[in-house]
């Protein structure tokens, strides 16, 4: 059997080792990290195309899908002899009964000889690896899962970028960066592409990771969340509005402040307990200069209000995807809220 095509589950990183060695006819791209499933999906798609696979058909599965087409689809032989690559997307992780079913019987006959099956998949829980399906198709596919990039391991992802460009990093900046993006890695992959440019003498400092983090549109998200937690309700509403007409993303805005206001309740539940907040500053990434926008908050705050604020930005969340109804006219107006919620000012 061709090496490239004994099933195995692999790394990102570890993907294109295993493309040299030839493109396997089924991938199943799986995991929260939205960023690697996809570069780890345009990989496969260029060494497809450099194999002469000419033609795409893509499906979404929703609520509906025909698995039956898809079934036909992996299938069938082109007429014009045309390679083709079938991507199937499956954000939900989960392919219901009838999804399930059809799954097995696709991991029991091969695709044709000239089509390259693709699957791409949001988080599958432990439950579902353990399914019936899932295991059908570990059996036959080449399993790339992406696992969340964050704490100890983004430092690491971060200096890997950097030396994958030919680019050394100083541990410092390095740390300063992976505190400004923790969480959001499509963020760490925009800012790491901009110092690659502007990097000078093939080294990565602290100065320079300051200096476009301060230029970025998305440090004016951590400007919000800092007005709001020094309690400047005004300039917060202010910079809140310049945010909106400037088009930045609700959803970059909630996740800023979201992440303030988890080291408040961490924060505040040590003071509650006894200890004395102030020296676990620099555990929980807070540097000098921001060091007075929490002792604020942490004056003004109780321990309870900083874990109903965060409730409320969880709110908020799925408020954005959808899922919870708005309480207020839109989502810039439910931010607008909590922000000053944190500022002091009850809304009701």
């Amino acid at each position: 059997m061709d090496p490239a095509r004994i099933p195995l589950r692999v790394h990102p990183a570890s993907l294109q080792g295993q493309l040299e060695k030839g493109i396997a006819p089924f991938y199943f791209l799986f995991g929260p990290e939205i960023l690697l499933v996809e570069e780890a999906l345009d990989l496969i798609r260029r060494k497809a195309r450099e194999q002469g696979y000419g033609d795409r058909e893509s499906h979404t599965v929703e609520r509906g899908f025909n698995w039956d087409l898809l079934h036909g689809a992996s299938q069938s032989i082109s007429l014009f002899m045309e390679k083709k690559i079938l991507e199937v997307r499956m954000p939900g992780g989960r392919p219901g009964d009838q999804g399930a079913r059809a799954l097995v019987d696709i991991a029991g006959i091969p695709p044709s000889p000239d089509t390259l099956l693709l699957m791409v998949s949001g988080p599958v829980d432990k439950r579902s690896q353990g399914s019936k399906w899932f295991q059908a198709v570990e059996s036959v596919a080449v399993m790339v899962e992406c696992p969340e990039v964050g704490g100890d391991r983004l430092p690491e992802w971060i200096a890997g970028r950097f030396r994958a460009q030919g680019l050394t990093a100083d541990r410092e900046a390095v740390r300063r960066l992976a505190h400004y993006v923790e969480g959001n890695l499509l963020a760490a992959a925009q800012q790491i592409n901009q110092l690659c440019l502007l990097a000078e003498d093939g080294r990565i400092t602290v100065d320079l990771v300051e200096s476009i983090i301060a230029d970025s549109a998305r440090f004016s998200n951590f400007n919000f969340a800092d007005a709001c937690l020094a309690g400047s309700a005004g300039r917060a509403v202010r910079i809140l509005g310049s945010l909106r007409m400037g088009q930045a993303e609700p959803i970059l805005i909630l996740w800023a402040l979201t992440r303030e206001v988890r080291v408040l309740c961490q924060l505040s539940a040590i003071r509650e307990s006894g200890g004395n907040p102030n020296t676990q500053f620099r555990k929980h990434g807070i540097w000098r200069n921001r060091e007075p926008g929490f002792r604020a908050a942490l004056n003004r705050l109780s321990a309870d209000r900083c874990r109903r604020i965060l409730r409320r930005l969880a709110r908020a969340d799925l408020q954005l995807k959808g899922q919870a109804p708005l309480e207020r006219r839109d989502i810039w107006e439910e931010i607008e809220s909590i922000g000053l919620d944190v500022c002091g000012v009850r809304i009701p």
